[in-house]
């Protein structure tokens, strides 16, 4: 799994790919707990290359979200499509997380 930080301004866009799952969720956590840990509170996830999810990864979102939210950030995710985007519906977390088409109209979203 590759998930790649790219500054915007005041907020960080984490690209994530090709699954969030059992395999690549620690490698998640960790780059995303760095961010945090450098002072990012305001996250876009770009899941545009994310073609499955498992419990585990489900997980790590959850597990994400709450580390923002502690210090006082936001997440917002883009790019969700096929079985990806069925899965965050059935598990309701387009009800957790606010969900944009793309990454400029996530990041667009902040202002």
């Amino acid at each position: 799994m590759t998930t790649i930080a790219d500054a915007y301004g005041s907020m960080m866009v984490l690209s994530v790919e090709p699954a969030l799952t059992s395999q690549e969720h620690e490698a998640f956590r960790k780059a995303a707990g760095e961010q945090i840990r450098s002072g990012g509170r305001w996250f876009v996830l770009d899941l545009s290359g994310v073609g499955f999810f498992d419990s585990q990864g489900l997980e790590a979102l959850v597990w994400f979200q709450e580390q923002v939210a502690s210090v006082a950030g936001m997440v917002k995710v883009a790019g969700l499509k096929g079985l990806a985007r069925k899965t965050f519906e059935i598990v309701r977390f387009d009800k957790k997380f606010e969900v944009f088409a793309n990454v400029h109209e996530a990041v667009k979203s902040f202002h």
